[in-house]
């Protein structure tokens, strides 16, 4: 064998070595490469007029592996860092108020929700109009998986995609709240009236509306009231009966009232939207008290009359004012009774009344306050009334009683004279 051909003999050894190790290296190593393929899909596509709602997208992947093992196809088929926009289209009557939705990762797993605020204006035309759906993603196209699940290589890509959706504004009924009135009164039973329109185009029946029960020191003694049938663009009249406690501020406020009818098919449905205001009036006296003459002269005693009047809606019955006061006011008969008085009906009730002899001449207060029988039977005590009463002075520089007694004596004696000398 010559030196030359050695030489060539070891060389090629060499790479043989080499190859196998590179080959013993590669040994348990997968390629894999694949892609995601997303699509959007709507479950509820319908919205209504003069709504605002929150609009569900769905997003689907149905991924591909074009190499390699099932095993490992989540590492190439899984999108990341999604980004979900729906563009807004100026010949559709619907505005997109949120802006872009970052979701993460989608995986062929399950869907993934991204939420959309809408708002529907109250004139949309009623229609299926089309929108793009702009979809941002990353994902990682080849990948080789080394022994331990090594990763040895990886490709990574980007992608923009537009798809398409549908958004159906539909023209079932749907309700508008008008000529609201209310009789609300702090510490009172009172009603809110008005009238439920059908403003959609489709007719509805059985309707009901909701009053709700949160409101804190509103108790309504109804929370549904049915209104009956309402045709499209007719009017339904309902009737709230409400109690405002006695906590309760004076104030305007807004409600929901949600209303439930039965649509063409037959199912029940409910439009959350409605609301009204009303105002809430304050408190009101049960009674107004007015005396008939606020005057009681030191030393004297006097029946002192009072003018009741009820300043309720309702019939009260059994009413038993009573007459409180302190010195040098006195009264040695303080209580009444009153059978019933109808809404603003009137009446006088009388107490004894003095004031002694020493009393300053000046104002002084007396209470009030009344038990009484409201409409529903419930015994109930009023607010106490308070009222001035003014102390005269005693009458002064008259003749005295021991004179006039002594004038009278001397005017008889001066007549029976007169008389015996006539005799």
């Amino acid at each position: 064998m010559t030196r030359k051909t050695l030489i060539i003999g070891l060389v090629v050894a060499t790479l043989l070595l080499a190859l196998g190790g590179i080959a013993a290296a590669q040994q348990g190593s997968v390629d894999v490469r694949g892609e995601p393929d997303l699509e959007v899909y709507t479950p509820d596509n319908t919205v209504s007029p003069g709504e605002a709602t929150e609009f569900t997208v769905q997003l689907v992947n149905d991924g591909e592996v074009t190499l390699g093992q099932e095993t490992n196809r989540q590492r190439v088929t899984t999108a990341r860092n999604v980004i979900v926009e729906l563009e807004q289209d100026e010949d559709a009557p619907i505005i997109v108020s949120s802006g872009p939705q970052s979701v993460g990762s989608v995986t062929e797993q399950q869907p993934t929700e991204v939420p959309i605020q809408l708002e529907i204006p109250n004139d949309a035309e009623p229609g299926t109009y089309e929108l793009d759906v702009d979809i941002e993603y990353s994902w990682t196209q080849r990948v080789r998986v080394g022994v331990e699940d090594q990763i040895d290589l990886q490709t990574q890509k980007s992608r923009t995609t537009t798809k398409e959706i549908e958004i159906e504004v539909d023209d079932s009924a749907r309700f508008r709240i008008e000529n609201v009135t209310s009789s609300m009164r702090v510490g009172e039973e009172g009603e809110i009236t008005g009238e439920v329109t059908n403003i959609g185009g489709e007719d509805a029946t059985n309707a009901e509306v909701s009053f709700p029960t949160e409101n804190e020191n509103l108790f309504p003694l109804e929370t549904a009231v049915a209104v009956g049938d309402i045709p499209a663009g007719e009017s339904a009249a309902f009737r709230i009966p409400i109690e405002a406690g006695s906590e309760a501020e004076p104030v305007r406020k807004r409600f929901d009232l949600p209303v439930s009818f039965r649509n063409p098919n037959g199912i029940r449905v409910t439009d959350d939207n409605p609301e009204f205001l009303a105002e809430i009036q304050p408190k009101r006296s049960e009674f107004l008290v007015t005396a008939v003459d606020r005057n009681v002269t030191a030393g004297e005693n006097r029946q002192f009359e009072l003018e009741v009047t009820n300043n309720r809606d309702q019939q009260l019955t059994d009413i038993e004012p009573k007459l409180f006061v302190d010195s040098p006011l006195d009264s040695s008969d303080s209580e009444a009774f009153i059978g019933s008085l109808d809404p603003g009906e009137s009446t006088t009730v009388t107490f004894d009344l003095s004031a002694t002899s020493g009393a300053t001449t000046k104002t002084y207060p007396i209470t009030i306050d009344f038990r009484y029988d409201d409409a529903s039977g419930q015994s109930q005590i009023s607010e106490s009334y308070r009222l001035p009463i003014d102390i005269q002075p005693a009458q002064e520089g008259g003749i005295p009683t021991w004179l006039f007694g002594i004038g009278l004596l001397g005017i008889g004696g001066g007549v029976g004279y007169v008389w015996y000398r006539r005799q």
